[in-house]
């Protein structure tokens, strides 16, 4: 359905592993698959991430489309050079609406032509072929996900504008075709891989600090004691900061945006008993393993503590962004950017319950299904935490 339906057999997801997904997986790696490589974009990071909260500080009820413009405008910055309009903008609505589409037709087990690939030929008008009615609006939309922000850069490129991009850089080596290719879905896995789990990511936070408030305070605390209130977090600051650290290794094991994954078993094997036959697909519990009540304690409730002091629990980071060859690439740069945003809010802002007739509203945990798992819309207050905190957020960018 989602492979070759929808038109996402070149994705990095859904791609076997072979020379293309090998070849696709490190031209990404190169780009942003290390610290090293992701510091030059550090500027740009707490440009967008100041940008955020200026936003979140004139219309802190549209939080959700805040945070998924932030991230979508790093994304877009890394992939083609382009910079997100103010208001509503293009590319970032259109990656949005690809994700949502993307998240529906990748449904494990939701669609019967998954187990029987001959309904692929069945009529559009046959009772139950609904199926290839959205496959052929996501098909659509793919290719305009893909191919659009490709010829935006190319069309530039033709008029002698040069933004730097990684895309820009590596046609500027002038390619062969089927290199370009690559080169196009490269850019796009980056485009798309960045404008979906960091932005669950990143809005679980607000959740988890509504819901927490004793360990934003203690964050906060240690922010004021390290930066003080003169000034926004930088990445410089991040190893004399371990209690954020912290709030962020409990955000990625308490809200997993990818709460599975799929591998598939080249040689016959066998597990505590159980045989899998060369050729299975076996679906692999991320959130299982993150919320085992043998490897965490109270795996429900948010405690940053359980990462600190002389026995900490395991690190979340060895399933959060998947494990072995198709773990992904784009993980250092994910979690520091969400890191960025999250310490910067917490420096700037007190998150709170929203108040209604005076009663305050408790939000629900609620995730969407599917392979990127979003929070259900929730309610907070967002609001500064001093006038020095307002005078940081109105510093020019």
């Amino acid at each position: 359905m989602a492979g070759e339906l929808c038109g996402l057999i070149k994705n990095m997801l859904f791609s076997q592993y072979d020379d293309w997904f090998r070849r696709l997986r490190k031209l990404v790696a190169q780009e942003i698959g290390t610290h090293t490589n992701i510091r030059p974009f550090y500027p740009m990071l707490e440009s967008e991430s100041h940008r955020f909260l200026t936003t979140v500080l004139e219309r802190p009820g549209q939080l959700q489309a805040h945070v998924r413009k932030a991230f979508t405008a790093i994304v877009l910055r890394i992939s083609y050079g382009y910079e997100v309009k103010d208001g509503r903008d293009y590319f970032v609505d259109l990656a949005h609406v690809a994700n949502e589409q993307f998240v529906r037709a990748s449904l494990p087990g939701h669609y019967f032509v998954d187990f029987v690939p001959l309904l692929r030929y069945i009529p559009f008008w046959l009772p139950g072929a609904g199926f290839k009615k959205l496959a052929n609006k996501c098909a659509v939309t793919i290719q305009r996900f893909t191919e659009e922000p490709y010829e935006f850069v190319k069309q530039e490129m033709a008029s002698g504008i040069n933004r730097q991009s990684f895309l820009s850089r590596h046609l500027a080596q002038n390619p062969d075709e089927e290199e370009e290719d690559l080169i196009k879905w490269a850019a796009n896995v980056i485009y798309q891989g960045g404008s979906d789990v960091p932005i669950a990511q990143s809005y679980a936070f607000f959740l988890a600090m509504t819901l927490y408030p004793d360990v934003q305070k203690k964050a906060q605390a240690e922010l004021d004691a390290v930066v003080g209130s003169g000034r926004l977090p930088i990445f410089e600051d991040r190893p004399s900061l371990p209690y954020c650290e912290a709030v962020l290794l409990e955000l990625l094991r308490w809200i997993n945006p990818a709460p599975f994954t799929i591998r598939r078993v080249h040689e016959e094997d066998n597990y505590q008993g159980y045989a899998i036959p060369a050729g299975a697909y076996v679906f692999a519990d991320m959130r299982a393993m993150l919320h085992d009540e043998r490897v965490y304690k109270d795996p429900d409730s948010f405690k940053p503590e359980r990462f600190l002091g002389d026995n900490p629990e395991t690190d979340p980071r060895h399933a959060c962004f998947g494990f072995g060859r198709r773990k992904c690439p784009g993980y250092f740069l994910a979690y520091s950017s969400v890191w960025l945003v999250c310490v910067r809010s917490l420096a700037v802002f007190t998150i709170s319950k929203a108040v209604k007739d005076g009663v305050e509203i408790t939000p629900e945990i609620k995730m969407s299904a599917g392979v990127i798992s979003y929070p259900a819309p929730f309610k907070c207050s967002i609001e500064a935490r001093s006038a020095e905190a307002k005078s940081l957020i109105a510093q020019d960018l």
